[in-house]
């Protein structure tokens, strides 16, 4: 039975990362097509939720690829009798079937990782804390571009108060075209790197496997 490759769906993650990197610095610059401010953060805040979802994706997929490679670890965790190497299919039927998964925080993907995959195939435990803080950053901002609500809104004001000393808190487009102070490059860079990075540490844990 032929196995599923990590490097697969890494390498097109990290690909997107890159044009979605590229891409925001030509939208934030342009003078052009898209000239007014209001314009540009609706773009940018919609490209928010196309990189979560690649982020989103990403875990999903590798989970499943764990699973696939040997799912001695989740028959363990659970007390089930299965076999060690199943399909791609039935993994993803046996996780995900008729829903889909919904992780808090990156601690939380760390956690289901170490409780329910195999070591050997878990890309999760590579995953460090200066990444997961900034994905974690990142999705509370998604959190708010998808669902505005008023639970979503706090996490994001807390964050933003307590870590960038804002009085006033700006949404979430206008922050990410800001410069870093002390770097001058774009607080969208410093989301982007995180997820690169993350993505080539948990691909370097399993690789080999």
């Amino acid at each position: 039975m032929r196995k599923a490759n990590f490097d697969t769906s890494h390498t097109e993650f990290e690909t997107w990362i890159m044009w979605y990197g590229s891409f925001l610095k030509r939208l934030i610059e342009a003078q052009r097509i898209v000239r007014t401010k209001v314009e540009k953060l609706e773009l940018v805040e919609a490209l928010v939720l196309r990189c979560a979802v690649r982020w989103e994706v990403l875990v999903q997929e590798d989970i499943i690829t764990s699973l696939n490679r040997d799912s001695s670890g989740y028959a363990s965790a659970l007390g089930l009798r299965l076999k060690k190497h199943l399909s791609r299919d039935e993994c993803k039927a046996m996780l995900i079937g008729h829903r889909y998964l919904d992780f808090r925080s990156v601690a939380d993907i760390k956690r289901f990782g170490k409780n329910y995959l195999s070591s050997a195939h878990n890309p999760f435990r590579a995953i460090s804390s200066q990444c997961a803080e900034k994905i974690d950053e990142f999705m509370t901002m998604r959190n708010v571009l998808a669902h505005y609500s008023d639970f979503a809104w706090r996490s994001y004001h807390r964050f933003m108060q307590s870590k960038y000393n804002y009085k006033r808190v700006p949404e979430p487009g206008e922050f990410l075209i800001r410069p870093n102070t002390k770097s001058h490059e774009y607080r969208w860079s410093e989301y982007l790197r995180a997820f690169l990075q993350c993505s080539e540490d948990m691909r370097a844990a399993v690789s080999c496997r």
